[in-house]
Parts: C-alpha cells; sequence; structure tokens
C-alpha cells in the first residue's frame, strides 16, 4: 500500500518475520502500538526488545477474539531516543466524530479523483458519475478499500439519521 502513502510492514512475531523493518521503522520515535485485542501487539514488542516485558494474552476459546490482557498504556524505551507504548486493545474502534461526506478525505488515495466526479457533493456511494468508482473499475483504487469506505459511510450516515 505503499502507493497510497503508508508504510505496511507484514510481520509475525512468533517467526521473527518482518522484525528487524519494524525496528528500523521506529527508530529515534515514540511509537505507539494499537488495535484490537488479541492482534498480537504485546507479542510483537517482546519480538522487538528479544524479552518478555509485555504480558502476552489468550485468545478465548468462546468468542475466539483477543482478552484484554495490557490494561494501562506502558511505555518501553528501545534505546536513547526510540520507545514504544504498548497500548490496551479495543473491540470496537468508532469515528463517529467524522461526517459522512468528509470521510473520502481521509482516504488519501481517493484525493485525486474527486475532481472527475459529475456532482458537487457526490458521495462516491450511488452516484453514476463519480470519479472515485470509476477508478475502482480501473483497478486505480482498491477495491477492498473502497468497500472498506462504503460501509464506514453507512455506518456514519446510519448513525447521523439516529441524531434526528
Amino acid at each position: 500500500m505503499k502507493k497510497y502513502g503508508y508504510t505496511v510492514i507484514e510481520t509475525n512475531a512468533k517467526e521473527n518475520k518482518g522484525i528487524e523493518l519494524v525496528q528500523n521503522k521506529i527508530k529515534n520515535n515514540i511509537n505507539a502500538f494499537s488495535g484490537n485485542s488479541g492482534v498480537g501487539k504485546s507479542t510483537l514488542i517482546n519480538s522487538i526488545f528479544k524479552n518478555q516485558l509485555a504480558q502476552e494474552g489468550e485468545i478465548s476459546q468462546k468468542n475466539k477474539r483477543g482478552k484484554n490482557t495490557t490494561t494501562s498504556i506502558k511505555l518501553y524505551q528501545l534505546d536513547d531516543n526510540t520507545y514504544i507504548a504498548d497500548t490496551p486493545g479495543f473491540s470496537t474502534f468508532d469515528i463517529s466524530e467524522i461526517e459522512s461526506e468528509e470521510l473520502c478525505n481521509y482516504f488519501k488515495e481517493f484525493k485525486q479523483y474527486i475532481e472527475e466526479c459529475e456532482f458537487i457533493g457526490c458521495t462516491h456511494i450511488k452516484e453514476q458519475n463519480c470519479g472515485i468508482k470509476s477508478a475502482v473499475a480501473k483497478k486505480e483504487i482498491n477495491e477492498e478499500r473502497y468497500n472498506r469506505f462504503c460501509k464506514i459511510y453507512n455506518e456514519l450516515k446510519e448513525k447521523e439519521m439516529r441524531k434526528w
């Protein structure tokens, strides 16, 4: 996804895959590891430090989801200028402070195609002559990313409608 302005590093902490790349990327920064419960934030930190610093949790056998093992933010120092904050996991992620019509501005790869939309205020969901939908059809925008945009847009729109 580098072409969208994000660096993605595929890791597997248990197999030490991608750990050196992560170490290089986080060097000389204060970094926060956040995400859903049970995705491996603490396991990744332990792999980076080559030590059992952060408590690793288990996956619930009942619902197959991570359990909240980290209950407070802990700051670990890797070297003089490199720190990692291990944060508690979350089970839901809410971005209700974003208005549905502004959501497209949070998808960097959409920006250049918005001008190609026929209508000002295009939702990029149901309009026919939409620059973003056209870019998806031409595979210039990843279809999975677009589908995530549509899902989030619809969730935001639904919350906005409930407010009225």
